[in-house]
């Protein structure tokens, strides 16, 4: 491409989130082929292209976005510059403008970090690493300094819709379908977020590379499994060497330290990560609340990289996670389906409250991921194969093996053919909450390595098969109570697209139709998601209700889910106010889950027997103390 010469040096070129106006489903499908149309590139090619780009990089605080000039022609005399990113991090309540910079070169980037010099205070621990930033020019001539550069720079920026703008784009679709693929196309992992993300990988590995040159830092989860939202979490493995890729008829060999408890590996490893939160903590730039988890199941290490705006766990026992996201980047590559369609419910689900991002006892974006995949094996015909038809396709270049567990499976998809199924988007939704509110949870569990539902071996509440690890149930954290509350919003959704299939045409430019009429947030706070409308209190607390009919001077003509809200219902003599306690239509059910009420004599029978309760244990409390201290008194 040919610039004229009274080009400015650097474009500032903003790239807004828009889909294609054809509808998705219409395009041509293809197992190689990924979802936006490009050809399908293998996981590990991805992964060590994405590890190239870090490797050229050097992240750079800069005073604004005017500064990228000068930034430009000082990184110009150490290298080709190829890419620039621009981005806004706050940090202390103080706005930081950051800009990504990648190098033709990875020997231009050693150049320049060789020309960094450390800042002049002595207060500070001078550390070498890809994180710098830029100080002003000492001189008025520098500014002037012209360099000669073959081409141009842009500055990429990249800018994600608000919730407004997203709602306005999606109340202007034509249809539901394409409400999916635009939510999809505004709430995707961007391209500067994942760079952010194998570059924050790198600066762990840039930071242990005196004792351990060979480290290698590798993202896993929403990161890298195509199904990571924009600020989503950074998980990361941290391997410090690979025995397997030596020459073992080497004659020289490393003196090594033997290890104190080598006897038990999970000691051994717990201790070093000890002295590596340590050194995230005090050393590497960036790094903030360094929380160390080394109790849980895998030992974790939680802090944020404030410069790069996200909040990370690394582990070093974890490399089945990494298959693992392989393993679903698979399957959002085989159909161009698959990531909108789990776009939509994740954000149906953190939306009403279904999901949380604290761990509990609450459904996981992971359960939920493999509940949407397990409904696409089970469509006629299938959407995607199950897991356990690319096991039988593997080859030998894919066997995989990570802490005894057996990772095999395909990773080539163009030896898969094109799924018959011409659904869209629109159709596959439905079914999913068609499918889900007809399924058995009580009995029948999940697997996507068969595609099929089985008898539960254990009496879990909801019972989803590893994928690797067969033997395990990834929703064991689930109670019976956010089972019934996934089962009770999956009905509330099915019968609110019936509801909007009646009467799409006067729901569209009025009111909130198709998604955003999913997404409506439920009105329980987190801290309240306990109490649920579809908990009979009175049941549980074996409270009996009598009804009483309405005074004939003034009847109450109104369904139970207003009587429950109006302010002036009738009271009767007894005290209680008036319920209908007959049997919702499915009509009826939907509103009263839609509106997540609790009936005023439902709070008022718990408070008054929770107290009553609470009186009485204080008053057996103070009579068990008293008879107790009357039998050592008499024994003295």
């Amino acid at each position: 491409m040919l610039f004229s010469h009274n080009m400015p040096l650097l474009r500032a070129i903003k790239c807004n989130i828009v889909s294609p106006r054809i509808p998705f489903h219409l395009y041509n499908r293809n197992y190689c082929h990924s979802g936006a149309g490009e050809s399908f590139v293998p996981f590990d090619v991805l992964v060590s292209q994405r590890r190239n780009e870090a490797r050229r990089s050097l992240l750079v605080e800069v005073a604004g976005l005017p500064s990228s000039t000068d930034l430009h022609q000082v990184c110009s005399q150490y290298g080709a510059v190829r890419k620039m990113f621009h981005y806004t991090t706050r940090h202390s309540n103080v706005n930081k403008e950051m800009i990504l910079v990648e190098f033709d070169e990875a020997e231009s980037l050693e150049k320049a970090l060789q020309a960094t010099r450390s800042p002049p205070t002595e207060r500070i621990i001078p550390v070498h690493s890809p994180f710098v930033w830029l100080s002003a020019s000492r001189t008025a001539s520098s500014n002037r300094k012209k360099t000669n550069i073959s081409s141009t720079t842009d500055i990429m920026q990249e800018t994600v819709p608000s919730n407004e703008e997203l709602q306005l784009q999606l109340s202007q679709s034509r249809d539901l379908s394409e409400q999916i693929q635009k939510s999809y196309e505004c709430q995707k992992l961007t391209e500067l977020g994942s760079r952010l993300r194998f570059f924050t990988c790198r600066q762990v590995e840039v930071a242990l590379s005196g004792l351990f040159p060979q480290a290698c830092v590798l993202p896993f989860g929403s990161s890298v499994n195509s199904f990571g939202r924009i600020n989503c979490d950074l998980d990361m493995i941290l391997e410090l060497f690979d025995v397997t890729n030596q020459d073992t008829t080497q004659r020289l060999v490393f003196q090594a330290k033997k290890s104190r408890s080598a006897a038990n590996p999970r000691i051994t490893m717990q201790r070093h990560m000890e002295v590596i939160s340590d050194i995230l903590d005090n050393f590497v730039p960036g790094c903030s609340q360094v929380r160390k988890i080394l109790a849980a199941r895998v030992p974790i290490i939680k802090y944020r990289q404030d410069l790069t705006d996200m909040e990370c766990d690394l582990s070093m026992a974890n490399r089945s996670g990494f298959y693992m996201s392989e393993m679903l980047y698979l399957y959002g590559s085989m159909d161009k389906r698959v990531r909108p369609l789990v776009f939509a419910i994740r954000k149906w689900a953190k939306d009403r409250h279904v999901t949380s991002p604290y761990a509990g006892r609450w459904v996981t974006n992971f359960s939920l991921t493999l509940l949407v995949l397990f409904y696409l094996m089970r469509t006629s015909p299938p959407v995607i194969p199950p897991l356990q038809m690319l096991i039988k396709l593997a080859g030998d270049d894919d066997v995989r093996t990570a802490e005894s567990i057996n990772c095999t499976f395909l990773r080539d998809l163009k030896i898969l053919t094109a799924s018959d199924n011409k659904q869209s988007l629109e159709d596959l939704l439905r079914g999913f909450y068609e499918f889900y509110d007809k399924f058995d949870f009580k009995e029948r569990g999940l697997s996507v390595v068969r595609g099929d539902d089985f008898v539960k071996p254990e009496h879990n509440a909801l019972y989803i098969q590893n994928p690797l690890e067969r033997e395990l149930n990834v929703s064991r954290n689930v109670t019976l109570e956010e089972l019934e509350r996934l089962r009770s919003e999956i009905t509330h959704a099915r019968y609110r697209l019936e509801e909007d299939t009646e009467h799409i045409e006067e729901q569209q430019g009025q009111q909130p139709w198709g998604l955003l009429s999913l997404w409506g947030a439920s009105h329980k706070p987190q801290a309240h998601r306990g109490l649920n409308a579809s908990i009979d209190w009175q049941e549980v607390f074996h409270i009996q209700e009598q009804e009483t009919p309405p005074t004939p001077d003034k009847q109450l003509n109104v369904s139970p889910v207003h009587a429950a809200t109006k302010s002036n219902e009738k009271v009767q003599s007894n005290g209680e106010k008036t319920r209908n306690n007959s049997k919702f239509q499915p009509v009826e059910r939907t509103k009263m889950l839609k509106e997540e009420l609790i009936m005023p004599s439902d709070l008022n029978g718990l408070v008054t027997k929770l107290k009553r309760n609470v009186v009485q244990k204080n008053a057996n409390g103070k009579k068990n103390k008293k008879q107790k201290f009357n039998k050592v008194m008499y024994k003295w």
